[in-house]
């Protein structure tokens, strides 16, 4: 169970800060809320307490998370090999995986959608795509290191070259 002030992050909107734990009525019965401050456009969530781990839900990554975000930011994936899959059937693998939470798949798909983005003009749902995994790696960054955003992007943009 997390408590007020902790930094977690919520995988389809990156890293935020428990603000506090709320109760509910919600059909006569008492439920629990955390509520999440996201680091981007001023949003505040509440999630159920009971269906946080379910939603993927998990304490901010170290210095060893950033590591390996560096690591597959530096790789270089086959681009051709995605290509040759459908729009619509790659934007379901995406998703699929952003919501599974794991930083590691969030950093190959910046990663991927980077390196299309820098050889050919990308369309508006691989841009948005692009820009959401960025914000929740970079929300990450900014919660582990301290620091703000600008400077959190810049950190991914170096670890892309």
């Amino acid at each position: 169970m997390f408590a007020a002030g902790d930094r977690v992050v919520y995988p389809l909107h990156g890293g935020a800060i428990v603000k506090e734990i709320q109760a509910r009525e919600q059909n006569g019965e008492r439920v629990e809320y955390y509520i999440l401050q996201m680091l981007f456009e001023s949003m505040t969530v509440a999630l159920p307490v009971s269906s946080a781990e379910k939603l993927g839900l998990r304490t901010i990554g170290d210095e060893g998370t950033l590591t390996t975000i560096k690591a597959v930011l530096q790789e270089n994936p086959d681009v051709q090999a995605v290509k040759s899959i459908s729009w619509n059937r790659r934007f379901q693998l995406y998703m699929d995986k952003i919501k599974s939470g794991s930083v590691v798949e969030v950093a190959k798909i910046f990663k991927l959608l980077t390196l299309l983005e820098r050889n050919k003009k990308i369309s508006v749902g691989e841009r948005r795509l692009l820009h959401s995994t960025k914000q929740i790696l970079q929300s990450e960054v900014m919660l582990i290191r301290n620091i703000d955003a600008q400077n959190a992007s810049n950190w991914l943009e170096e670890c892309c070259q």
